[in-house]
This record gives C-alpha cells, structure tokens and sequence, in this order.
C-alpha cells in the first residue's frame, strides 16, 4: 500500500507544477485552470477522472487505472519505481482525491487520497473462500472509513510539499491472523523542472504479525531521496533504521534475529547510455538465535555494485509483458552483450561471538564477469556452460579465532582438510578463482 501511495503522490507532484502567488482570489483561480489542464493530461496517460465536483475553494474527483501500459510508463517518466504486473494489479481501483485550495499559511493547496474501491481481483467471490471473503469486507469496511489514507500540502509556489499517511492498527481476519501497525509516517520533499526532485520520508514505528508464527518490528526507518542527474536512473536514496526485532517459530523452533543501528545508501547513474548501481549497508549489530544457539555479528558492513546495464534494454524491461518468454531472452541476450559487472567490493564483520566465545571477524571481496559472448539458448540448454561464461573472483578472510570455531564443523573440516588456507599476518586466507571453466583454490585447480 504504501508504493501505491507514493506512485499516485507522484503523480499529484508532477501534475500539479509550478504557481506564483498572486493574491488569494487570483491564486485560487490560477490553480483551477492548471489543475483542469494537468487532469486533462492525466486522463490522456492511461487514468480516468470520474464523479468530480468543483465548488468555490475546494473539489473532489474520482482517479482510476484505467490503461496500464500508459500509466507505467507516464509514473516511470515521474521516477516511481513501478511495473506493468502491479499496475495491471490494480485494474478496477477506485483512488477518492480531494482537493482544499487556500488551506493555511503553508498550503496553497492541500490534497488527501484514499481508496474508495478495491481492484477488481478482490471482488471475485466465486473463487474465495469463507476466510478470504471476510478479509474482503473487513478491506472494505476500512474504506469506508478512510482508513488508509495519504494526506499532502504544497506551499505556495508549489515547488515543495509535506504529508502524511494516516496511523494503521488493525487486526486481519484471514487463515493465520495478522495485524498491521503503522504510526508516525511523515514526508516532504520537493518538486524541480516538474519531476519529484527530493523526498524525505519517516516511519516511527512499523509492526506486523501473523499469529504466533512470526512478529516484525521495525522502529525510527528514515529515508532521503535526491534525484542527482537529468535521467531517471540518476538517484541517491540513504536511509537508516534504529531497530528491527524478528521473533517467531519455525516447526515449533523459537527462533529470534535483531539488526540494530542500521545506516544504507542506493545510487544509481547513468553514463554513456548504461546504468550502474551501488548499494551499501552497515548495521552495529545483528543477533541471529536459533534452535536455542546464539550467533552475533558486529560492526558488519556490506557494498555491492552492479555495472555495465544498458539503458534501453532496461527501459524495454520494465515494460515487458511477464509472459513473453522470447522477448525478454532477447533483451537478456543483449545485456549480457554489454559486458555486465558484479562487484561485492567488502562483506566483513569487525567482531563474532557464538556460545558465549567472542572473536575477530571476517572479510570478503568478490568479482563477477559475464562474458559478452554467452549464449542464453546455450546456457538453458545446458546449465553447465554458465561455468564457461563467467569469470569469478572471491577473496576470504578468516581470524585465526573464528576459523578455529568454523573448522569443529565436520564439512568445513572435510573442505579444510583438501584445501589447506594460506596464512598471512596470522589470519587464514582464502583466494578462489573461476576462470576458462577451471575452480581454483589458493593457486591449485580443484575442478
């Protein structure tokens, strides 16, 4: 629920655009004529306004989905990260938009959204059984009540913004119980050259949980979006988390894992017509328990890199029909034409305790090339070949003290007695290396 509600807010952002101030009246009838424009425009990029009322300071319409294919791609222009199946999910969804012109000292306009009617898969009752048909009418009653609902003010200039989504606490009906809680999700952010330019977003508090087999809780989650370049896959999103606890059960296993103090980056850049990615993650703690085992890692750090995606291959991607098989084995040939590159520059942990016994860490640098050669036909025929079309590299670290904890494993023991590690600087080493379709270990080939 939530992407939906920042794709439609994007879609208010960028239809919107920019005013002057030019005196309450003037100002009022100036963002009426624009507002008739920018919806003219929205109906011509797949939606539908119905049921509207325009009064003298404010209006009420009805947004529909109506033409998938266009709306993807008029959010994709706006930066949402959307696709055809989602959209396509959405068929028979009714969005309540209500507008407030002149709201307060801040608000030249203020806009609130909510859903007034569920997509169409929802209302198939023939398929449903008595669970899920409750479930639907507990949906529906929530609608009626407006209980997920997106509140927006533009200032006004309309070049910034401010929001937030109404608190959630509620129990589900279904075969497994679940609750959802949702409290303190605020955002701003602003709009340049009439494309959501920042957005920064705050969730205070999240929780879901499904009966006794599984509790989420996830606390203080604040995300900064920027765009940072003239195309779309030109962003930067940081985001940090002060606290997730995961409890549950697995085959009447108590299991428990808790990520503490984590910080992130994703960016993406376009080049010469290829895109890139890089993702960074540190967390001052992550706890792991299991079958009564207590596992944890500190100060862990982990980047990622994804290079050499060309970008209108990725631009046909996004809007490929998911069943067309041939198409996207053709679009796939053609990525892997540009030469991809995966990097994992550091995956380490600083710090590792197991059973009361607490050591130094490890560290991990890997590399992976896909030969511009590969054949996809080849490779589905025969999965073995995909030895012969990468190249591989992977550099292990192990503290002397963590690598006696993992060699009591009897298969590391058995994989420690064939391939002896290097010793370096008293830390154990491993190097391996994929190459020509040969796996080598420490400079000896293994297979």
């Amino acid at each position: 629920m939530k992407k939906l509600g920042l794709g439609i807010l994007a879609v208010l952002l960028v239809s919107l655009g920019y005013y002057f101030f030019l005196g309450k009246s003037q100002l009022t009838q100036e963002m009426k004529t624009r507002v008739n424009t920018e919806l003219g425009k929205i109906e011509k990029n797949g939606f539908a306004i119905q049921a509207r009322k325009v009064q003298e300071k404010e209006e009420h319409f009805v947004l529909t989905f109506d033409d998938p294919e266009k709306i993807v791609h008029f959010l994709k222009q706006q930066g949402s990260d959307v696709d055809i199946e989602e959209i396509k999910a959405l068929k028979g969804l009714k969005i309540g938009v209500d507008l407030l012109y002149l709201h307060n000292s801040y608000s030249a306009l203020s806009a609130e959204l909510y859903p007034l009617h569920l997509p169409d898969t929802f209302h198939n009752t023939q398929d449903m059984n008595s669970t899920d048909k409750a479930f639907t009418e507990q949906l529906n009653a929530m609608l009626k009540k407006k209980a997920l609902l997106v509140h927006i003010d533009f200032n006004k200039m309309l070049s910034s913004f401010k929001g937030y989504s109404k608190d959630i606490n509620e129990t589900f009906r279904t075969s497994t119980p679940m609750h959802i809680g949702l409290s303190g999700n605020t955002f701003k952010g602003s709009i340049k050259k009439d494309r959501l330019d920042t957005l920064a977003e705050k969730i205070n508090n999240l929780t879901v949980t499904l009966g006794t087999e599984l509790t989420l809780k996830l606390h203080n989650l604040s995300t900064n979006y920027t765009q940072t370049g003239s195309t779309l896959y030109d962003t930067h999103t940081d985001y940090s988390i002060e606290d997730i606890h995961i409890t549950g059960q697995n085959k009447n296993q108590p299991f428990t894992y808790r990520f503490k103090g984590i910080k992130g980056s994703n960016i993406t850049e376009a080049k010469a017509q290829l895109a890139s990615n890089k993702v960074e993650v540190k967390a001052k703690a992550i706890a792991l328990t299991s079958q009564g085992e207590k596992s944890l890692f500190e100060d862990t750090h982990f980047m990622f890199s994804l290079k050499n995606i060309d970008l209108t291959v990725l631009q046909k991607l996004e809007t490929l029909n998911s069943n067309d098989s041939a198409a996207f084995n053709t679009l796939l040939q053609e990525l892997i034409s540009k030469g991809i590159v995966i990097e994992v520059p550091d995956l380490s942990a600083k710090h590792f305790t197991y059973k009361g016994q607490k050591t130094d860490g490890f560290s991990l640098k890997s590399s992976l090339e896909i030969n511009k050669s590969a054949n996809i036909s080849t490779l589905k025929e025969n999965p073995f070949t995909l030895f012969n079309a990468i190249n591989a590299k992977t550099s292990v670290t192990l503290s002397s003290s963590l690598f006696s904890i993992v060699s009591r494993d009897p298969r590391a023991m058995l994989l420690m007695m064939l391939i002896q590690p290097k010793v370096i600087n008293g830390e154990k080493h491993y190097e391996v290396e994929l190459k020509a379709g040969k796996l080598i270990v420490n400079g000896k080939t293994v297979m």
